[in-house]
């Protein structure tokens, strides 16, 4: 005969075995209904209108820069994003579709030779120009077409990024070769030239800024905003060193060296627009999801061991797709708010998104619906911190060519440059924390104290113009 006590645990464990077989039926049915797309998940996805014809558009020009001898760039670029378009819908419909790598896409003008020297974003080349001018002639003759096109880029109206956002990479850029080559004739012509090639290198150098300010300003990937920012960069340390070189006609080329320096407001340097464009990848993302539930897209899949093959399986039924993307959105727009945030307001605005971030994304009883999509949402929120951040130290570096130019344009003697710096802010403090630059009168440097996660080897220090040099 069963004792009383016996019995009443048998009851008691009965009762939690059913509450916890309910508990299990209410979570599968809590995550067996989608919710419906939010107004603002559905509005993110829609670009703005283009505003470019195709020949007006410096994206294409980038995309189809290295096409083929004798073929228009724009051409080039619109064979290859069509190209890609047709592998984007082929992804759609399978997540598993092997993309084609565009890195190497088509056939292609090669650069001709090898250029290692002139590197402005690690240090100076004006000193070791004069002495490669037989190596730099050789390089121009043998790539006469792929420099050509390099110089008619400034003349296009605007840039625009016209292809679908999703995980594949298009790159749109101008050859690392190509850009030394530019660099190092520019080098060139200030060491070496008269006082009218002085002011047409200075010119093209203009040109240049004005090229990568209106891909700066109007790109949306991270990864064209990211090479933006470098380029300019590039410019500027150029036109710093320029500016420090003795032998440049500073009287006569002052007015062109201004104007280059007016040419990239400070809000340009703002990535919020990236956010938006992340959000669309994501969308993309979601998109396979729905053709394919459970699978991995092939950029991944060669990737995934088999335990998280079965991951896969088993958290999707616990990912709503449309309730993860309407989370994507919301995350979209607070991030949106701290990039347009300005400089100087910048690290306010993160601290702002950091606390809604924790605040919305909390570990709770809300994790009971979408556990999944919560999960994955949540996990990267300081993932674009760095980027921001190293785009306005591009900003505090053209600070920094500016106060160069303002020391030697006003003549102003080494035991003066720090307090002209302290009086100066506006030009001689980073942007977005206001630590003044830092003057070292031995190296006769002036350097920057960054914020954003930079690549070892970037420079962010120019030299200054020494009035015991040359009179002006």
């Amino acid at each position: 005969m069963e004792t009383p006590t016996r019995a009443a645990w048998k009851l008691a464990l009965k009762w939690a075995l059913g509450i916890f077989v309910g508990l299990i039926a209410l979570f599968v049915a809590i995550n067996s209904f989608d919710e419906e797309l939010s107004p603002e998940a559905k509005a993110l996805r829609v670009p703005a209108p283009n505003p470019y014809r195709p020949e007006d558009n410096l994206y294409l020009a980038l995309l189809g820069f290295d096409g083929p001898k004798g073929a228009s760039p724009v051409a080039a670029g619109e064979k290859k994003l069509a190209a890609y378009e047709d592998e984007v819908a082929a992804a759609l419909k399978d997540p598993q579709y092997r993309f084609s790598d565009f890195t190497s896409w088509g056939e292609r003008l090669s650069f001709l030779g090898k250029i290692d020297f002139c590197q402005p974003l690690t240090r100076s080349c004006l000193p070791e120009a004069g002495a490669r001018r037989a190596e730099v002639g050789r390089l121009l003759g043998d790539n006469r077409e792929l420099m050509q096109r390099y110089s008619r880029l400034h003349a296009f109206k605007g840039y625009r990024e016209t292809a679908t956002p999703s995980i594949y990479l298009l790159p749109a850029f101008v050859p690392t070769a190509v850009r030394r080559l530019y660099f190092a004739d520019v080098a060139l012509q200030v060491t070496t030239g008269a006082r009218t090639r002085q002011k047409a290198a200075l010119a093209g150098l203009r040109d240049d800024i004005r090229t990568w300010e209106k891909q700066l300003a109007a790109s949306e990937s991270l990864v064209s905003k990211m090479v933006a920012v470098a380029n300019l960069q590039g410019d500027l340390a150029m036109l710093a060193d320029i500016i420090a070189e003795p032998k440049l006609d500073f009287a006569g080329s002052s007015m062109e060296i201004r104007a280059a320096l007016d040419l990239v407001p400070e809000s340009d340097w703002k990535i919020d627009s990236v956010f938006v464009h992340e959000y669309r990848v994501s969308a993309f993302m979601r998109d396979q999801e729905r053709a394919v539930r459970g699978l991995r897209p092939m950029i991944f899949a060669g990737e995934a061991r088999w335990w998280e093959r079965l991951f896969d399986r088993l958290a999707t039924p616990l990912l709503k797709v449309n309730a993860t993307q309407n989370l994507q959105a919301e995350e979209a727009v607070q991030r949106q708010r701290m990039g347009a945030a300005a400089p100087e307001a910048f690290l306010a605005a993160r601290d702002a998104y950091r606390s809604w971030h924790e605040h919305r994304f909390a570990f709770g009883p809300a994790y009971v619906n979408n556990p999944a999509g919560r999960v994955f949402v949540g996990m990267d929120w300081t993932l674009y911190d760095g980027y921001a951040l190293r785009a306005y130290d591009g900003a505090a570096f053209l600070r920094l060519a500016r106060l160069g130019y303002e020391i030697r344009s006003r003549k102003i003697g080494d035991a003066a440059i720090p307090a002209f710096m302290r009086d100066h802010p506006e030009w001689a403090s980073h942007p977005v924390d206001g630590r003044l630059f830092l003057w070292d009168g031995n190296k006769r440097e002036i350097a920057i104290q960054t914020l954003g996660d930079q690549p070892k080897d970037r420079r962010f220090a120019i030299p200054v113009w020494s009035a015991g040099q040359r009179p002006d």
